[in-house]
């Protein structure tokens, strides 16, 4: 099933819904999955099936631009098409409060169970695959743009926020040096380079170590197919988005980087921020098989959480509490090749 839901009177966020069908109606858990790069919300479709194993409804949000949610206005576009600070941080603001008020709407309008916090269910899990990850990210450092009516609903429903596989650039980290994407070739040829990193699997020297050297950035495995390899053009195009590959997509290599630097800080970095929806757990997770340079980035955000300042700057300070947990296996599409183990993953990863 699919629906819209209507915010700020002119913008409709367009979702699939698996529904409550075999659900507990009174306590089962929304999880609400955000896409990333060139890929629409139908990338998530094979959890689909799995949900009521779980207790899980599970919502596939179609960001601002991917149809048919509604598209940015020429207004919006010109703060992500900008390299000017102000107009990044504008745009950055308006994507985390509007992934809010999606929530919100979504919450009250369906009716779904609150968060019972003694018996951990209910509630909403909102999950960013990839560049999906800087709209959560981005909702946590605009919570005081929200209203007291608006924040006390929205902590009766949210209890956690996962980002799962997060490029470096969304959260304000600069990429290592040997990781170059290709800005050159034609659209198409882009793409195919994009989607052959992202959908390979790849074995490191030790995933678990913080040496540049141990991390596998060049050489897929060629013993085990990629992901999606199974599908024909027609069905690939159907959860993708060349435009939006082309277009908004590439605003993180266009926005200002200290934009994103400020958004981090404030999301999880800044003691005035963490004390709103203080008991928000978050989760920083990546594979062990995929592309490097997200093991790179849950890395980093380790690094981070020991010493804040020594990667986003002096203002950084410890402040909401947040974990970075690697999973045993899996590449970026862990939900794609294994959507029942990854459930698991996702729901056990928030186990105190």
């Amino acid at each position: 099933m699919s629906n819209f839901i209507n915010i700020d009177g002119d913008v409709n966020f367009f979702y699939e819904d698996s529904g409550a069908d075999g659900l507990d109606p009174s306590e089962y858990t929304t999880i609400v999955l955000i896409h990333g790069l060139g890929f629409n919300g139908a990338v998530f479709r094979k959890l689909f099936p799995f949900g009521p194993e779980h207790n899980y409804r599970i919502v596939s949000l179609y960001r601002r631009g991917y149809a048919p949610t509604s598209p940015w206005t020429k207004e919006e576009e010109a703060l992500f098409t900008s390299s000017d600070l102000k107009a990044g941080k504008e745009f950055l603001r308006l994507a985390g409060l509007q992934t809010a008020k999606f929530l919100l709407g979504f919450a009250v309008s369906r009716e779904i169970p609150r968060y019972d916090k003694e018996r951990k269910t209910g509630g909403i899990l909102l999950i960013g695959w990839s560049l999906g990850a800087l709209y959560p990210h981005a909702m946590l450092a605009a919570l005081d743009g929200l209203t007291t009516e608006e924040l006390g609903q929205l902590e009766s429903y949210l209890h956690a926020v996962v980002y799962y596989d997060s490029p470096t650039i969304p959260l304000g980290i600069p990429p290592p040096s040997r990781v170059q994407l290709s800005q050159s070739g034609t659209v198409s040829e882009q793409w195919a380079s994009f989607k052959k990193l992202c959908t390979n699997y790849y074995v490191h020297p030790n995933p678990y170590s913080h040496d540049l050297a141990d991390l596998n950035f060049k050489e897929p495995d060629e013993g085990r197919p990629a992901s999606l390899s199974d599908l024909s053009e027609d069905e690939l195009e159907q959860m993708t988005s060349l435009e939006m590959f082309a277009t908004h997509d590439q605003s993180p290599h266009i926005i200002s980087p200290e934009a994103f630097r400020i958004t981090s800080r404030r999301a999880l970095f800044n003691v005035e921020m963490a004390r709103y929806l203080p008991n928000v757990k978050v989760r920083i997770l990546c594979g062990t098989e995929g592309w490097g340079l997200f093991m790179f980035s849950v890395n980093e955000m380790e690094r981070a959480l020991k010493d804040p300042s020594s990667v986003f700057g002096k203002d950084a300070e410890r402040a909401r509490e947040f974990k970075v947990l690697r999973l045993e296996r899996g590449n970026h599409f862990v939900f794609w090749d294994e959507p029942n183990w990854a459930l698991t993953q996702f729901g056990a990863s928030l186990d105190d």
